[in-house]
């Protein structure tokens, strides 16, 4: 019925239109169980249609991408269409579905490098795709361009995963990187020096060009893009030596006089920072200059990573509206250069200082009601539970922002904080993992010390069901002790690294008579942690099942949520004091005691009518 009605069309376009009705019925009835004789006909009926279409060409461009979907359908049957796509005009099209349906054609091609070599040697079609990607006002044909463009740049055979040589790099990436036509297209699109200008684009379509082309850049970071490919093109543009990547992080953007690109450039930059960045080139983390990278080594030598961080640790040089929209981002980028290089930040004497300085600063000036009312300083939180746990040791600074963290009033944000970092590194392998495993254990005892009443609070937040977040957060935190990795300590302080304490310092710090526990099991088995949060673990649940629309059982109401989540931090116990048992002979009988509590549920045989709920206390 439907190819009869096709043939109608194709007959006819000006008189007879097409039955969008009949085609979205037949498009969410097509499966892969189609023929392919079937599936062949209808694409090349939909061909014939479309270039004299009189009406929205969407119902029939969504029907052939549907019927293309298949990984059996390749890029040498889309050649084989009749009559022949015309990939360069479908491109230039002033329609999005045609530009969508022709994106998903050409896709197809990614699946081979010997079929990206063929879209490659059409250099007309390649010129198109750039231009269609940095320049549609349509977002979502501008994905489609950009994901389009990326995988035919990266597309090679199944024994070649990567193209850290240029012995890998497809036709493609060389037809980009070599052609000076196409090469300097990038370059004129998003160069603002040609905005304004006949032919050009305005300075607000630059930008937006700009924002796609740091959107692919970060994606194929590698040794090409970080080097001179064509110097005649890049001099035009007052590149020196950094290829494209020195064009796109250091002169194409007037961060200046743009705050919104100003965000998007230091987002950039933070992303830069993930070793996992690039699709086309894994980076060592530790190349280039000591406990350093190559994208933080390229930051520093042009400027960019001390001008970013200034925004957050020397606010004072900036003005009020830019540090509205550039504190955050600062803040972000901060987080993540000390996530994936502590060693580089704790060297860093100036950095280091001026973070410490600045995360005192903002969170002695936050109040007990701000804390209680999740008016919380998020992005400096971030910063806190990013930096390495040995930056954060006393003993390396006057004090340390993490006793200004407070258990009450309670905060989600600030129990989340203290979760993170007194749960200790969760990967092995990275630089000092094992100091700071011990820094982790270290802050512990510290931040208990100065703290006694810690896990009474803790408990008490917890069993507010109804603040459901700050009692989530409340019981993630006790997860964090138990499932914790922690280091011992130096027996004696001349062989601590980083301002670490001994054991016995650390003992003699906490008033302890004897040496502390060395696991988060231990610590949560001892004093104060005893009393509270173990017998916490081992009521029954609390439940609103005495209220409408909630009670046992009831997966969706905030009361089960914490009781599920209670449950599994004693799902999490059991192991750990399994080990300690077998290990030391001893605690049995609390293995026993935690089998049987897990036996009932997660619930624990609570959930009868008028069971209490936790309430904040006025």
């Amino acid at each position: 019925m439907i190819q009869s009605h096709l043939d109608e069309v194709v007959a006819s376009p000006a008189e007879i239109s097409l039955d969008e009705t009949l085609l979205e019925k037949f498009d969410g009835q097509v499966t892969d169980s189609i023929s392919e004789e079937q599936r062949d006909a209808l694409i090349h009926q939909l061909a014939q249609l479309l270039p004299n279409l009189q009406q929205d060409p969407t119902p029939a461009t969504n029907l052939i991408q549907v019927l293309i979907r298949p990984l059996s359908y390749t890029f040498t049957r889309v050649l084989d269409i009749q009559p022949s796509v015309n990939f360069h005009a479908g491109l230039k099209a002033p329609s999005s579905p045609i530009n969508l349906v022709t994106l998903a054609l050409l896709q197809k091609a990614r699946l081979s490098k010997s079929d990206a070599d063929i879209v490659a040697s059409k250099p007309e079609t390649v010129a198109a795709l750039i231009e269609l990607w940095l320049l549609t006002p349509d977002t979502a044909v501008a994905r489609r361009a950009h994901d389009t463009f990326l995988s035919l740049l990266i597309a090679q055979d199944e024994l070649q995963s990567t193209m850290t040589g240029s012995s890998n790099q497809n036709l493609m990436w060389r037809r980009v990187f070599r052609d000076k036509d196409l090469y300097g297209l990038i370059y004129q699109i998003c160069s603002l020096d040609t905005s304004g200008q006949a032919g050009q684009l305005s300075r607000r379509d630059k930008t937006v060009a700009q924002a796609r082309l740091l959107d692919l850049v970060v994606k194929i970071d590698c040794d090409a893009i970080r080097s001179t490919q064509i110097a005649e093109v890049e001099k035009r543009y007052g590149v020196q030596r950094g290829g494209l990547l020195e064009f796109a992080t250091t002169i194409m953007v007037d961060y200046e006089d743009d705050v919104l690109m100003h965000m998007t450039l230091v987002d950039f930059f933070a992303e830069l920072l993930r070793p996992d960045h690039s699709v086309v080139q894994a980076f060592d983390i530790s190349i280039g200059l000591p406990y350093s990278s190559a994208s933080l080594d390229f930051l520093i030598s042009t400027g960019v990573h001390s001008r970013t961080l200034s925004y957050y640790i020397d606010s004072s040089r900036h003005c009020s509206l830019d540090l509205t929209y550039l504190y955050s981002r600062s803040a972000n980028y901060l987080a993540t250069y000390c996530t994936y290089n502590p060693s580089h930040f704790l060297q860093s004497e100036a950095i280091f200082k001026g973070t410490i300085a600045r995360l005192s600063a903002v969170l002695q000036n936050v109040s007990p009601g701000r804390w209680a009312q999740g008016q919380t300083p998020k992005h400096d939180l971030h910063i806190l539970a990013s930096l390495p746990r040995l930056a954060v040791l006393p003993k390396r600074t006057l004090d340390s922002p993490l006793f200004l963290l407070p258990v009450q009033p309670p905060s989600e944000d600030a129990l989340q904080t203290l979760a993170t970092i007194f749960h200790g590194p969760s990967e092995q392998g990275r630089a000092n993992s094992d100091d700071e495993a011990s820094a982790s254990r270290a802050l512990y005892f510290l931040y208990l010390e100065r703290n006694p009443d810690l896990w009474q609070h803790v408990v008490k937040a917890a069993d507010t069901v109804a603040l459901k977040d700050t009692s989530l957060a409340a019981i993630a935190l006790m997860k964090s002790i138990i499932t914790s990795r922690w280091g011992s300590l130096p027996a004696d302080n001349h062989e601590a690294t980083y301002g670490l304490p001994s054991e016995a310092q650390l003992a003699d710090i906490c008033h302890s008579p004897q040496a502390l526990p060395p696991t988060g099991t231990l610590a949560i088995l001892a004093p104060p942690a005893l009393e509270t949060v173990v017998s916490y673990l081992l009521r029954p649940a609390q439940t609103f099942s005495n209220l409408v629309g909630g009670g046992k059982g009831d997966v969706e109401s905030a009361a089960y949520r914490v009781a599920a989540a209670k449950f599994d931090v004693l799902v999490s116990l059991k192991p750990k004091l399994q080990e300690v048992a077998q290990q030391t002979g001893t605690l049995e009988d609390a293995v026993a005691v935690v089998n049987k509590r897990l036996a009932l549920g997660v619930l624990g045989g609570s959930g009868e009518p008028g069971s209490s709920v936790g309430t904040m206390e006025l």
